[in-house]
């Protein structure tokens, strides 16, 4: 469930993380206590440092703010590893979860402003999301992963059945947002309410929408509350 480093990109790591099918829930681990920051109304220090720099799995190694700071495009690729075609229904209801939560997570100041599908990609394309597909058992349930904040990256999801969280299609509503929260700069927090909580979760969850404390730390992330 934690972010892992994947690979070296020309000048700083690229982080990836890996999120598991929902199961039983299981309860959070209390975050550090982190320094004040400037207090707005709602603002929460700690979640924030969760949110944006890692702060509740490494809160002794933080990482950069990365969010996104202005709208992409989203490349949906139509086949997975191998050339095997995913189904239409599974691409078209991914489509519609990234372009809904990509303004959600922009804090409401931009989103998605064009999308392409296809059987190539545009990774490490500026102004670009790669979104691609695995259908190999996923390793320790492993749903999806995606790169953290990094321009040009990409999201990969399991479309091997075993993620669908019994819908109808491949990947659930939850685990799209999931992984848009990591490619747009976000990390895990430690709430069961949070689109963006690092553990497995209840099977009920799985059309989880981005809580309130999650909007509004999207907001100050994005410039709204500065």
């Amino acid at each position: 469930m934690k972010p892992f480093h994947f690979w070296l990109a020309a000048t700083a790591v690229v982080s990836l993380s890996a999120c598991t099918a929902p199961s039983e829930l299981t309860a959070p681990s209390a975050i550090s206590t982190v320094d004040p920051l400037t207090l707005t109304d709602g603002f929460e220090p700690a979640f924030y440092l969760a949110l944006v720099q890692n702060g509740y799995e490494a809160p002794d190694h933080l990482e950069p703010e990365r969010v996104l700071q202005g709208p992409f495009r989203l490349y949906l690729r139509t086949e997975d590893e191998a050339g095997r075609p995913i189904d239409q229904a599974t691409l078209a209801a991914t489509e519609r979860t990234l372009i809904d939560s990509a303004r959600i997570w922009s804090g409401g100041s931009f989103g998605v402003i064009g999308i392409e599908r296809g059987t190539k990609t545009r990774e490490k394309v500026p102004g670009w999301i790669t979104v691609k597909w695995s259908t190999s058992a996923p390793a320790a349930g492993r749903c999806g992963r995606s790169t953290v904040g990094v321009d040009g990256g990409f999201i990969e999801f399991n479309a091997s059945g075993a993620c669908s969280c019994g819908m109808s299609t491949a990947v659930y509503p939850r685990l799209v947002r999931h992984e848009l929260g990591h490619a747009m700069g976000y990390y895990h927090t430690d709430g069961v309410t949070d689109v963006m909580y690092g553990r497995p979760v209840a099977s009920d969850a799985c059309d989880l929408l981005p809580s309130d404390r999650e909007r509004r730390h999207a907001k100050f992330a994005h410039g709204e509350s500065r």
